[in-house]
């Protein structure tokens, strides 16, 4: 057999063997890349989680008005210099949440090295008596604070117990919402002994039987119409589809 009658038979196996050499050198260079890509990202996740390289330099506080600043930064527990990857924004925010005052509260990082605080404080919106003056509480009926005297402005609902006041107040306001100026300027005092039991009293003595505080819009036109008759001492809107007076 002549030499080139030999290289012919011997291409297939050649071919065969350089492909087998191709494949090698890609394996050992996709194990090399890969190792590499890990080692990468093990010095990242090392410098940022790890290290003060990328860390927490300042914290903006916005939104507060009746607390500090202070009081938030010392909710939100966020140690300057630690690292900005390793904080957790919804634990800090949680932790702010547990201020009486703050309503909700939103905590972001701002890269490289500033975290920004924004607060929502609760609105007071009624005072709620107890033993030691009123208590202050927002439009869900939550207490976040406590006065001496009656503060202008936020009505008085008398709650037979003080600790349903985050189901009656909700149902009490609604009322006062739904109701025109002209009627809910003239109510001197609302009482509840629970959530469906909600009285409202003008200032010239008559009452009214208001009930829970659903169907407000419905209730609020009923008790509109019953007083354009006038005449009644006691009105009942607690039933919208059967208002009643005497």
């Amino acid at each position: 057999m002549t030499d080139g009658a030999q290289r012919v038979s011997d291409l297939p196996a050649r071919l065969y063997a350089a492909r087998l050499r191709a494949r090698a050198r890609w394996r050992r260079l996709s194990v090399t890349l890969t190792v590499a890509a890990c080692l990468l990202a093990l010095i990242g996740y090392l410098l940022l989680w790890h290290t003060s390289l990328i860390a927490v330099r300042g914290i903006k506080v916005a939104g507060v008005k009746s607390i500090t600043a202070a009081q938030v930064l010392t909710a939100a527990q966020i140690g300057s210099g630690g690292p900005m990857a390793a904080l957790n924004t919804a634990a800090a925010a949680a932790r702010i949440e547990r201020i009486p005052q703050v309503a909700s509260a939103n905590v972001r990082k701002d890269w490289p090295g500033t975290v920004v605080i924004t607060v929502t404080e609760r609105q007071p919106a009624a005072l709620v008596p107890d033993a030691r003056g009123y208590q202050v509480v927002d439009s869900g009926g939550v207490v976040f604070g406590q006065v001496a005297k009656p503060t202008t402005g936020l009505p008085v609902i008398t709650v037979s117990a003080p600790a349903k006041a985050a189901e009656v107040v909700p149902g009490a306001l609604a009322a006062l919402r739904a109701l025109p100026s002209s009627v809910s300027k003239q109510i001197s005092a609302i009482t509840a002994s629970d959530p469906y039991a909600i009285t409202l009293r003008f200032t010239g003595g008559a009452t009214v039987n208001w009930g829970g505080g659903d169907d407000a819009v419905d209730k609020a036109r009923d008790l509109v119409a019953l007083l354009r008759i006038g005449g009644g001492r006691h009105y009942d809107v607690s039933a919208p589809d059967a208002p009643a007076m005497s």
